[in-house]
């Protein structure tokens, strides 16, 4: 009797605990979403407390650092409390569409967030089927709904996020376009500051674009992958972009493809890169500043671009390497090909009297058909001046250049042009 009493009475205080608990997670969770960025600020205002339930008033402040401009977004969110967790239901205080307007229907989204008490949460927006019409612009956006997944943990600066969009269609008067089977898998760890390490992709089945006066443009099977890996105990950011497409189908029955477009860093200085991101945010603030009459703004700005230009040279005293390694689209007249890559080697000792133009290195090459310059009239104009100037030569029945970059002097085709040390 006195185990089963003891198991009562866990049953009924456990609800309790996990109420504490959950809004001191909350409060957690504000203050480092706060701490780590400036765009987005969390606001927690009353906290009504119960046993099995809670309810608290909060507010959302998207602020946009260029403009200075915000957007208060108030709710109202409902707290289920369990042994090992809770669940809170966000709803807007102002609804989920402006006052006469029926976008969901019957229905309506639904923000909710799955809090256990070891520190893990699983945040999902789910999304009705709609329809938005501005008759100012005779705009019209429907689509099937879809869901977003967002999963952490508090104070671990980890973060998962998933999407499945099955279906998007914007129509207007000038052109419509249609997006199907939109997925998102996003794995993210902070490394520091605005600095993220992580593997994720981006698929979309098929988009398919339908001007009113042009013909119609059809991609089948375009993805983005990419990977940012911490080198260097930490110090060090290498990362990787792929960006493919399948198929890219043209209204006179041409199907192009596959394409791919390939973006690699090497050897970013994460402290550097981060001092540039805070220089650059501090500018935005100072031209901000500078507009509501702030006196101290033109110095802000001064010293923004000052800071700017330090962190720049940080990062080339460091090393680096970025570039396209590699280009491959398709053409009606065959395949555009080419790889661009620029490295820095880095410099040892004081960096603040380095000039970063000097030991850049670098090589580029392109290869496109012939033919394609021949029977297409704005691509003609742009290569034949380069032709002319020996900047794209034949081979065959291919235009090619091949230039590379070292001393600050760029070799095209054999051609020498200098370069001015501009930075």
């Amino acid at each position: 009797m006195a185990s089963a009493g003891l198991l009562v009475l866990a049953g009924i205080a456990l609800p309790y605990g996990t109420g504490y608990l959950t809004e001191q997670q909350w409060q957690l969770a504000s203050q480092e979403v706060n701490g780590s960025q400036t765009w987005l600020e969390m606001q927690v205002g009353r906290y009504d407390r119960g046993f099995w339930s809670s309810e608290f008033e909060g507010k959302l402040l998207l602020r946009d650092p260029a403009s200075g401009e915000e957007l208060s977004v108030p709710y109202l969110a409902s707290v289920s409390h369990g042994l090992t967790g809770s669940l809170i239901d966000f709803k807007p205080v102002d609804g989920w569409t402006p006052a006469g307007e029926s976008w969901f229907g019957d229905d309506a989204p639904r923000l909710t967030a799955e809090t256990r008490l070891w520190g893990s949460a699983v945040a999902e927006l789910t999304v009705p089927k709609f329809s938005i019409t501005d008759d100012g612009n005779a705009e019209t956006v429907f689509g099937s709904g879809g869901v977003v997944r967002v999963n952490g943990s508090f104070g671990a600066d980890a973060v998962n996020i998933s999407a499945d969009w099955p279906s998007l269609v914007i129509a207007s008067e000038e052109v419509d376009l249609r997006l199907s089977d939109l997925t998102l898998e996003q794995q993210m760890q902070r490394l520091s500051g605005d600095i993220w390490t992580g593997e994720g992709t981006l698929a979309l089945q098929g988009l398919e674009l339908m001007p009113a006066n042009a013909d119609a443009i059809m991609l089948r099977g375009l993805s983005l992958y990419s990977n940012s890996k911490a080198t260097d105990d930490n110090s060090a950011l290498d990362s990787f972009i792929s960006v493919k497409l399948d198929e890219l189908q043209l209204a006179a029955g041409d199907t192009l493809g596959p394409h791919r477009i390939e973006f690699a860093l090497k050897g970013l200085n994460v402290e550097a890169w981060n001092a540039v991101s805070r220089s650059v945010t501090d500018m935005q603030l100072a031209a901000f500043a500078a507009k509501n009459g702030d006196p101290t703004a033109f110095q802000q700005q001064m010293q923004a671009m000052s800071d700017v230009g330090e962190s720049m040279q940080m990062l080339a005293a460091a090393g680096f390497s970025v570039g396209f390694p590699d280009i491959h689209l398709v053409s009606p007249d065959g395949p555009l090909q080419g790889k661009v890559l620029v490295t820095h080697p880095g410099v040892a000792g004081d960096s603040e009297s380095l000039l970063i133009m000097p030991a850049l290195e670098g090589e580029m090459e392109l290869s496109i058909p012939l033919a394609l310059a021949e029977n297409n009239e704005a691509v003609r104009m742009q290569t034949a001046p380069l032709i002319k100037d020996g900047l794209l030569i034949t081979e065959g029945d291919r235009l090619l250049l091949k230039a590379t970059l070292k001393d600050l002097m760029l070799n095209v085709n054999g051609r020498p042009i200098p370069l001015p040390p501009l930075l």
